[in-house]
């Protein structure tokens, strides 16, 4: 009997003075809650959310900047390999073989015959005749043209 008597009776009402220290424990907690968020704490705290979010800042980009130079560095390294391929098809352009090829193959022609080539005589040989004959004033003009050149020369 005292048991269900107990377990219908509900908790005791509190008192005044109990009533009065938990008024008190929230006014002291809230004091305390002021005295903790001081205006040198607000301000430090803040600064510190600032770095933070800075280094993610910085992070992300270094991030973004390091797969963006993996995308160029593969990009280099085709083209690269495209200059090689187009040089090696130059060189094999430029060859005697291949253009002896190309003209034989491609264009129908066929190799000269000895018997098929005509040499031509001249009958009076070119000969050029250099003067000896310098004159004063060929000097001074010439001295007047290599001052001139030197001076566009520095220019």
């Amino acid at each position: 009997m005292d048991k269900s008597r107990t377990a219908n009776q509900q908790a005791p009402k509190p008192t005044v003075r109990q009533t009065t220290k938990s008024a008190a424990r929230k006014r002291t907690s809230r004091s305390k809650l002021l005295r903790m968020l001081s205006f040198p704490r607000v301000m430090a705290a803040l600064a510190l959310a600032c770095f933070c979010a800075m280094l993610l800042y910085s992070n992300m980009n270094l991030t973004r900047l390091t797969k963006e130079i993996g995308e160029q560095e593969t990009a280099l390294e085709q083209v690269q390999s495209e200059y090689v391929s187009l040089k090696a098809r130059k060189e094999q352009t430029l060859s005697i073989s291949y253009v002896e090829n190309y003209a034989q193959n491609e264009l129908g022609m066929v190799k000269m015959d000895p018997s098929q080539i005509e040499y031509i005589e001249m009958t009076k040989p070119e000969v050029t005749e250099v003067s000896d004959t310098t004159k004063l004033g060929d000097a001074a003009a010439n001295l007047m043209r290599g001052f001139t050149a030197v001076l566009e020369y520095l220019r």
